[in-house]
């Protein structure tokens, strides 16, 4: 932890706009963004290029129209093509039927069986699946052909061009892009209103329409003009081979993880916080960002801190990791996952050594460092977000790379357990290259992550903030039987229910049959917005029969705080729980979080009785406390004293 008037808080004071620093490091964080959405969106947009000149060519190629592939009504579509689409619709939802009736009369006969056990299951859905692409092919080709007219009539109202001009290229790529960008505004404005509760079904309905945008303009623009003009010369086969051939090269050599987000936040998070101590031109000790390049293991910080026998308190970041619903309890959609100096995993993946994630954890630059551990515990933004997940916006975000979480590697799978021979020759190494660089995270492993197809079988899992399942860190330290803990809440918790304790407190009863007693409505503000006191304490029930200390502190304004937190708040209602997702703050800010972060700590330590001697080295360089560097945690600084792991 930092001393106050420590070289290292001033340096995070001059330095709380480390997300955006600047003219240049606002440009860089759009540069990033971009770059990032290009890498990202390119192959969805050519794969639905790709869809869409095949469908029209077979389309032109049988001298169909698209007005003739339209429902009339009750009657039969003349089209072949279209009645063999409603053909498999009906084959496949009697399918389904029937095969639901043969489950419910074999059970009737021969006893029921559990869900699952039998193949119909997968199969019916399987074929209810089929019916609903076939149902979505269906109204492709009228989404084409107004696709085609509200072009036209855009390029000559508002461009003031002809009609004919959506036949050139120009013309189309001119439209497709306007259209795209208006998708993005859309996009933009679902994300902007991802952070407001109250506007949650607009947002739902923005995301909705800027991810299909991003996925329906290429398609229908390329079915659109090919199903009218079919293969016009042999640059037009030419263009589809190209663009499936920069497909493959992407999903081989662009992965997603050297060019999300995540790398961007974690150099911004290793120059705010990763410091060390060196001596101005003037003698004064100041505090320097360690260079971005020079790698930090959490498992070595763990073994030279044991080589100089420091004793510091044991370092848990907690994350998440992203689970289907069949995985894990309804409605969770996460399980943990905790790293440690040395080991690191979760109830559902043991507890394998830390520092094998660290070696040849992936491509250059994707190395899971300390700092990297950091942002990913921080990554609140993310297509999957455990319990806050909402399909729309998973979609959305996906397919724009608006992703903080990480790929590792599945320390389960059998393929990281199996110790490869080196690759002899050439040849040998060249195959073994593709063959990986197909297997990393790519465009496969972010449509999963839109449709929530992600499973903790295959062999990279997805990391988010360790608040997508818990957001204290409480269970975590119950889960190693800590007899003595501190925990304190600094959530942006608007309604001021204390629903992240409840959480917690739920989370540890159903999955680890710990019992809380604590009554937090002392800490909980009233109706003029303060509260009674900024911490309470409470006992901790092991099923073992042992008993717990618990002091929960909380950001909460109490009404004996300091006179300029209360200034403070009559500027900024917002005080004290502004959104996590507000990154960069004001010096006046700062010092408001600070100050009320100070005083829940000492009265924290007063509710624990913890011995004066274990709260200050009273060693000091200039007049100044020494700090014995930072303490990284999920959120908050939670501590638990009394380490007893299980087993």
């Amino acid at each position: 932890m930092w001393a106050h008037g420590s070289p290292e808080e001033s340096y995070l004071r001059r330095s709380t706009n480390y997300l955006a620093p600047g003219y240049v490091g606002r440009v860089w964080l759009g540069a990033s963004v971009l770059s990032g959405f290009v890498l990202n969106y390119l192959p969805f947009l050519l794969s639905a290029f790709i869809i869409g000149r095949c469908v029209g060519w077979l389309v032109n190629v049988q001298g169909i129209e698209l007005a003739d592939l339209r429902l009339d009504g009750l009657a039969l579509p003349p089209s072949g093509l279209l009645r063999g689409l409603l053909l498999v619709i009906a084959g496949c939802v009697a399918t389904a039927v029937v095969l639901v009736v043969v489950r419910r009369l074999r059970d009737g006969r021969y006893g029921v069986s559990g869900y699952g056990k039998s193949k119909t299951e997968p199969i019916a859905a399987r074929a209810l699946a089929v019916a609903g692409l076939a149902a979505v092919l269906l109204v492709l080709p009228a989404m084409a052909q107004a696709y085609g007219t509200v072009s036209r009539f855009v390029l000559e109202r508002g461009l003031g061009e002809a009609p004919t001009a959506f036949d050139t290229t120009r013309g189309r790529i001119v439209i497709a892009v306007g259209w795209l960008l208006l998708t993005l505004a859309v996009a933009v404005a679902a994300l902007v209103l991802s952070r407001r509760l109250r506007a949650r079904r607009l947002m739902l309905v923005l995301s909705a329409l800027g991810g299909a945008g991003l996925l329906l303009v290429p398609l229908l623009s390329a079915l659109e003009y090919t199903a009218r003009r079919g293969v016009q010369s042999a640059s037009d086969g030419v263009a589809v081979g190209v663009a499936l051939a920069v497909v493959v090269v992407m999903g081989i050599t662009v992965h997603n993880r050297r060019y999300s987000l995540h790398l961007f936040y974690r150099e911004r998070l290793n120059n705010a916080f990763a410091l060390r101590r060196s001596r101005d031109e003037f003698g004064e000790v100041i505090a320097d960002p360690l260079p971005y390049q020079e790698r930090l293991d959490f498992s070595k910080i763990g073994e030279k801190l044991a080589d100089r026998g420091e004793r510091l308190p044991r370092l848990v970041v907690c994350c998440a990791v992203n689970a289907t619903s069949d995985e894990v309890p309804v409605g969770r959609f996460a399980e943990s996952f905790t790293f440690e100096h040395d080991t690191c995993g979760g109830p559902r993946f043991g507890y394998p050594e830390t520092s094998r994630f660290e070696k040849g954890n992936g491509p250059l630059g994707t190395e899971l460092t300390l700092p990297s551990i950091m942002a990913v515990s921080g990554a609140a933004l993310s297509p999957l977000m455990g319990r806050f997940t909402y399909p729309p916006l998973r979609f959305l975000m996906a397919l724009t790379n608006i992703r903080l979480g990480v790929w590792i590697p599945n320390p389960t799978h059998p393929c990281w357990n199996v110790d490869r021979a080196p690759a002899r020759g050439r040849l040998e190494r060249i195959r073994r290259s593709i063959v990986d660089g197909w297997r990393e995270p790519g465009a496969l492993y972010v449509l999963r992550e839109a449709l929530g197809t992600l499973t903790l079988k295959r062999r990279f899992i997805y990391l988010t903030d360790g608040g997508h399942w818990e957001n204290l860190g409480l269970v975590e330290l119950l889960r190693r039987r800590c007899t003595d803990v501190l925990c304190f809440d600094a959530s942006a918790d608007q309604t001021g229910a204390g629903q992240d304790l409840g959480r917690a407190i739920a989370l540890a009863r159903s999955d680890l049959a710990a019992d809380v007693d604590l009554d937090p409505r002392r800490v909980l503000p009233g109706a003029d917005g303060c509260s009674a006191d900024v911490a309470v304490r409470g006992t901790i029930h092991y099923p073992d029969r042992r008993e717990g200390r618990l002091v929960y502190a909380k950001a909460t304004l109490a009404a004996g705080a300091s006179w300029d937190l209360h200034a403070f708040k009559a500027r900024d209602g917002r005080f004290p729980n502004h959104s996590t997702s507000q990154q960069i703050f004001t010096d006046e800010q700062f010092e408001a979080y600070r100050s009320l972060g100070h005083a829940a700590g000492r009265r924290a330590v007063e509710l624990l009785n913890i011995p004066p001697a274990h709260l200050a080295d009273p060693a000091s360089s200039n007049g100044r406390p020494v700090s014995h560097g930072p303490l990284l945690v999920d959120r908050a600084a939670e501590m638990g004293s009394g380490y007893h792991p299980e087993g």
